[in-house]
């Protein structure tokens, strides 16, 4: 016999349990700034977002899906809330992620203009120069 509606919606408030432990989790690893831990974490969400449309495709198929009005309609809620909780830690997983890049970039940037300008020679005429060698071709 096919899964009922009930284990359908047991599941998907599972899911969303572990995706909101999982985003926590990763938001945890962004602060700290432990990017290698973010292909394994972003590996198990696309997992469990995937296993979460799946479902959701299921219970969409099912012939009595009409009672997620009425019969199951505080189990609805419910998983509508957590489905909105985890949205919104992932916004702020994401601004983070923003932020770190951005953060990065400006530090690459730093560190280039710090390389020119230690690169910095000037001509006979007194003009200046960069070199790209740094110096790096004396010969005694």
């Amino acid at each position: 016999m096919a899964a009922s509606l009930s284990a359908f919606l047991e599941r998907q408030k599972q899911i969303l349990d572990e995706l909101n432990k999982l985003l926590k989790d990763e938001f945890a690893v962004l602060k700290n700034r432990q990017a290698f831990s973010l292909p394994k974490i972003n590996q198990r969400k696309q997992a469990l977002l995937s296993e979460l449309t799946a479902n959701d495709r299921a219970i969409g198929q099912l012939p009595d899906r009409d009672d997620l009005k009425t019969v199951y309609k505080t189990q609805m809620e419910e998983i509508q809330k957590q489905l909105q909780i985890c949205q919104k830690q992932n916004a702020v997983n994401g601004r983070l992620i923003q932020l770190s890049i951005t953060s990065n970039r400006r530090l690459g940037m730093t560190l280039s203009k710090l390389k020119d300008r230690n690169s910095m020679t000037y001509d006979d005429k007194g003009a200046t120069h960069s070199s790209a060698s740094s110096g790096m071709n004396i010969e005694c």
